[in-house]
């Protein structure tokens, strides 16, 4: 049995731990740090067998995670955190020998770690050159991951498929362009990298709820054809485009011949149930095997019960592949699916 630190969405760390506890038989879990980091084991999973599942199907709301192989009282004094810190790093020995290894380094609120993140890697980072390894900060192939809380700290190594995420504790980042319409063009880009689904490849794409661009702009960025919908006005920067067609009606009210587009995004604030029925209803005009992107609002304080209804409601017309929450997420989720035949 190995255990784990887990991550979520601050908020949506007892969602994930509800997940994991019906998912892994036998595993326990306990919170770190409220609402955001935990711990779980592998319960009657060998750990393999859980890893190798959880890659398979990510879970919904845990974000990141990383295994414990040392765990030591924290402490506000410099000295001894740094030694702590590098007798761990000299445990990695062969390990890490001849390869590129990224260091993490995070933190609770309310812990007294002495070092901010980038300190607390500089600790590190000469054990491992002097151990043979390369120190590098994205890209890499072992990630030491360090995390410490109010009274511990928790130290591991791993592949970056088995963090899930390759980013530390998952919070994926993105530069933000001077000429950003809006922060939500980020949960596509995220979603992008997440679902492993380059925009790139698609042609024509219906943007429901598009205004004010965010999603939008980063699709006309990619060289698709974009038709938004949305009564309100597309900002000055993209309004003139010439793949982009913005037709200024409630999206409950527009129709399109069928396989018109080959990819369908929605982003849009409504109730969920609401945004289900008028994406159902659109659905023809998605090609047969063309996707989809959505976000799901969880508005009811019912996650779990929310997403059942409407993966259900969607799979009417759809292929449900992935729901995610992401990092760029807040109280929603996000969807990927299919156009079924």
């Amino acid at each position: 049995m190995i255990t784990y630190v887990g991550t979520a969405n601050p908020g949506f760390a007892p969602y994930a731990m509800e997940e994991l506890r019906r998912r892994i038989r036998g595993t326990k879990v306990s919170g770190l740090a409220s609402g955001e980091t935990f711990s779980f084991t592998s319960g009657t999973m060998e750990p393999a067998e859980l890893l190798k599942d959880l890659r398979r199907k990510e879970p919904i709301f845990l974000r990141h995670m990383f295994p414990i192989e040392a765990e030591v009282a924290i402490s506000d004094d410099a000295d001894l955190v740094a030694n702590a810190l590098k007798d761990y790093a000299l445990t990695l020995g062969e390990r890490v020998k001849g390869l590129k290894v990224a260091i993490q380094v995070r933190k609770s609120q309310d812990s007294p770690f002495p070092f901010t993140s980038a300190e607390g890697r500089d600790e590190i980072v000469p054990v491992i050159e002097q151990l043979g390894g390369q120190f590098v900060p994205r890209e890499a192939d072992w990630i030491v991951s360090v995390y410490a809380t109010r009274k511990q700290l928790f130290l591991g190594c791993s592949e970056p498929r088995n963090n899930l995420s390759d980013w530390p504790g998952g919070a994926v980042r993105f530069r933000r362009d001077e000429g950003l319409i809006s922060r939500a063009a980020f949960k596509l880009l995220e979603a992008e990298k997440a679902f492993k689904l380059p925009l790139s490849k698609f042609t024509n794409v219906l943007d429901l709820g598009a205004a004010p661009g965010g999603w939008t702009s980063v699709l006309l960025e990619r060289g698709l054809k974009v038709t938004a919908v949305d009564p309100a006005e597309m900002d000055a920067s993209i309004v003139m485009h010439p793949r982009l067609r913005h037709l200024r009606k409630n999206a409950a009210d527009v129709s399109f011949a069928p396989g018109s587009f080959d990819l369908l995004v929605c982003d849009m604030s409504w109730d969920p149930y609401h945004t289900c029925k008028v994406v159902s209803s659109l659905s023809a005009a998605l090609s047969a095997g063309g996707s989809g992107i959505i976000t799901l609002k969880l508005m009811y304080r019912k996650p779990f019960q929310s997403i059942q209804d409407l993966t259900e409601a969607y799979a009417e017309h759809f292929e449900i592949r992935q729901v995610k929450q992401l990092f760029h997420n807040r109280e929603e989720v996000t969807m990927w699916v299919i156009r079924k035949p």
